[in-house]
């Protein structure tokens, strides 16, 4: 046997469809794998200034990236970006969002927007610091 680094597109479909085969021999209801790339941008006077990536699967919205331009933080834009996305996880079927965060990036951010901490790892990628995971209900 070898193991070798891929980034071939080819390659995730092969291991999602061996995935999804499982699932079908499970005889379990689960409903099929169907995953959706969001993507959202804010704009000001055709200048970009942040934007929001996530993706939707099986009933979860799971949110990968949220940044906006420096100079337009504290503007309501990073909630804006977060509220759109949750319609659009609504939209898809979503009943929950969660999302991972830094403990110095922003977990108080994300919890004043409804985010409750269900998970954390701590001293990564430091001593002191933590990875958290968040969720918040959508339904």
């Amino acid at each position: 046997m070898k193991i070798v680094a891929e980034h071939s597109p080819q390659i995730v479909e092969q291991i999602s469809s061996l995935l999804h085969d499982y699932n079908q021999q499970s005889n379990l209801s689960i409903p099929a794998y169907h995953k959706s790339k969001l993507i959202l941008a804010a704009y000001e006077q055709d200048e970009f200034i942040g934007g929001i990536t996530g993706q939707s699967v099986w009933g979860v919205l799971h949110i990968q990236l949220l940044g906006v331009v420096p100079s337009h933080r504290s503007r309501g834009i990073g909630a804006s970006l977060l509220a759109a996305m949750e319609d659009q996880g609504r939209e898809s079927g979503c009943k929950v969002s969660e999302l991972t965060t830094m403990s110095w990036q922003a977990p108080s951010f994300y919890q004043k927007h409804g985010y409750h901490i269900v998970g954390e790892i701590k001293d990564v990628p430091a001593e002191g610091m933590s990875k958290l995971y968040l969720m918040k209900s959508l339904v």
